[in-house]
């Protein structure tokens, strides 16, 4: 089994780990699907190693993995730049970014890792312009944001093309349009797109919030026995995650020894509310772990 298809059974493995309710019917088959997730990312990182320079494989880090696409020389470059602290160089002329090129936005205590990759062209699907290899990253990112600019407005429908070509489904979609300040004032039609400067940061924060709320992320605070509630340092879980989860991405020795949890903030009835492990957190709750 080669990286890609590495990359695809473990986005397989989690998505049926989220869609299964956690009881005790079901606990058995979970911890199966656990187990044969961390044996798959073992694997991933042992193909990864010994690759030479970032090139087209690039590891996930952080909370979520947010993928930039569209044609060469939109500006894709600039706005991971002012999104992040990445490197990614800036030119005026087609395939300046010859490789995928990371970095990693906060925003609201979640990493996020944006990727940088090459720009997309016809026939991508077929594997022109390394086609192949740019959608490969596609398909495992969380999020695609759909980048052209005002003097390219059609090759947003090309590049939606290449993506339904390639069976890249269910990943959600932000459509942005570069270069605000040379669209017309007079345009009045209806946008399906939202409209940015990336040289300027015209548009940023807004895009920024677009992105946290298609990632569908939730932010958790943990209480420590006898403190207040730690809120500079959130943990960062998906939309429909239960206390398991969160103890999970702790690590899964406290998982193992979790008996209940208790909750303040949304999704409590009532203040210090005591809870089972699959209990469903919501955005800003507050949690305390209790082991056995």
């Amino acid at each position: 089994m080669n990286l890609i298809d590495l990359e695809e059974r473990v986005s397989q493995i989690e998505k049926e780990i989220r869609e299964t309710p956690y009881h005790k019917g079901t606990e058995h088959h979970i911890g199966q699907l656990r187990a044969k997730l961390a044996k798959l990312k073992r694997r991933m990182e042992e193909s990864q190693k010994g690759r030479g320079g970032l090139g087209f494989a690039v590891k996930k880090f952080g909370d979520a993995t947010v993928v930039l696409v569209g044609p060469p020389s939109v500006g894709k470059s600039t706005l991971i730049n002012q999104l992040t602290h990445a490197a990614s160089k800036v030119g005026d002329y087609d395939f300046t970014t010859l490789e995928v090129i990371p970095g990693m936005m906060d925003y609201k205590g979640a990493q996020i890792q944006i990727l940088d990759v090459p720009g997309l062209i016809g026939g991508a699907a077929g594997g022109k312009g390394r086609g192949k290899e740019i959608l490969s990253v596609v398909r495992n990112a969380d999020l695609v944001v759909l980048m052209a600019d005002v003097k390219r407005l059609n090759s947003l429908g090309k590049i939606k093309k290449e993506l339904k070509e390639s069976d890249i489904e269910g990943i959600p979609i932000v459509t942005v349009v570069n270069k605000a300040d040379l669209w017309q004032k007079e345009e009045s039609r209806e946008r399906d797109f939202l409209l940015i400067s990336a040289q300027e940061r015209q548009g940023l924060e807004e895009l920024k919030e677009i992105i946290w709320q298609e990632l569908k992320l939730i932010r958790v605070y943990l209480k420590p026995k006898s403190k207040e509630a730690d809120k500079e340092n959130p943990l960062i879980l998906k939309q429909g995650a239960i206390v398991l989860d969160a103890a999970e991405k702790i690590s899964i020795e406290l998982a193992e020894e979790l008996e209940a949890a208790q909750i303040w903030g949304k999704s409590a009835k009532f203040a210090g509310q005591h809870v089972s492990l699959s209990h469903q957190l919501q955005d800003e709750d507050i949690l305390f772990l209790i082991r056995k």
